[in-house]
């Protein structure tokens, strides 16, 4: 599949979703595990949509929870990236959101999934976490974050990190954040397309911090699956069918990589399997 149709399948497959099934804020049964997802700029819910989709087809009992941040009409993509600002104060809102969850539902597992210029909005949430609620995992789709942004506060509150990185993101998250800015307002290729590095200088206890991150690259073998490398590739259905799953439950059959402070890791090949 091409990098145009498989768009047109995405596009095809979040559209009928949404229509037979809407956009109810909390589906499934929250009481065992369950997934808090956060969508990138725009308002329109891509990742929650998909997501919901593939655990529908696969019979999965996670439940999942959506939560809608962005500001004003649906596709204002550019007030939500660009105003810092706000975007705090949502992160804010998020991490009362997660307590709450975590006291209704202490026993479940929870896991957090953010999409793009979602990620920024959940690392704020978890930095401005006072306490640690018990977070099996976080997953970092296309993160537009800057590389060196400092994540070791936001992974002091999670067990396990993982952030899905395309060299062939190079649209949004090369071109784009590069002239409009990361959701932390810095204007260069973001880590979702060039990965994380760890932030020179950086302290030993940060450091332990960011051994829970790792990153889950794309390469032209996921091709046969749908992901073609682009912003949106992940959420091929037939891509998270085969491993979305398996990265929630900590045990992603696809490489992992560690993240180093070298100016550009494109090229590190330290991978293993998790």
């Amino acid at each position: 599949m091409g990098i145009i149709s498989t768009r047109i399948h995405a596009i095809s497959a979040y559209f009928g979703e949404r229509m037979r099934y809407g956009l109810a804020i909390q589906q499934g049964c929250l009481d065992h595990e369950f997934l808090v997802i956060v969508d990138g700029v725009g308002g329109f819910q891509f990742a929650p949509v998909l997501i919901r989709r593939m655990l529908r087809l696969e019979n999965s009992k996670i439940g999942t929870v959506y939560f809608p941040w962005q500001c004003g009409l649906m596709g204002e993509i550019f007030t939500d990236l660009m105003w810092l600002r706000r975007n705090r104060r949502m992160g804010a809102k998020l991490a009362e959101h997660l307590l709450r969850l975590r006291q209704n539902y202490s026993k479940a597992k929870l896991h957090l999934v953010a999409y793009s210029g979602g990620v920024g909005i959940t690392v704020f949430a978890l930095e401005s976490l006072s306490i640690s609620i018990n977070i099996e995992s976080f997953i970092m789709a296309c993160p537009a974050l800057s590389p060196t942004y400092n994540l070791a506060p936001a992974l002091r509150k999670v067990r396990r990190a993982y952030a899905l990185i395309s060299k062939g993101d190079y649209g949004i998250l090369g071109v784009g954040t590069t002239i409009l800015g990361t959701t932390d307002r810095k204007h260069c290729a973001a880590a979702g397309m060039k990965g994380f590095r760890l932030p020179l200088p950086i302290t030993a206890e940060d450091k332990t911090e960011y051994a829970k991150l790792k990153e889950i690259r794309w390469d032209p073998s996921q091709k046969t699956l749908g992901h073609t490398g682009g912003h949106t590739g992940w959420a091929s259905g037939q891509w998270l069918a085969r491993h979305f799953l398996p990265i929630v439950a900590g045990k992603p059959l696809l490489h992992c990589y560690k993240i180093h402070a070298s100016h550009d890791n494109s090229e590190d090949t330290t991978g293993y399997k998790s």
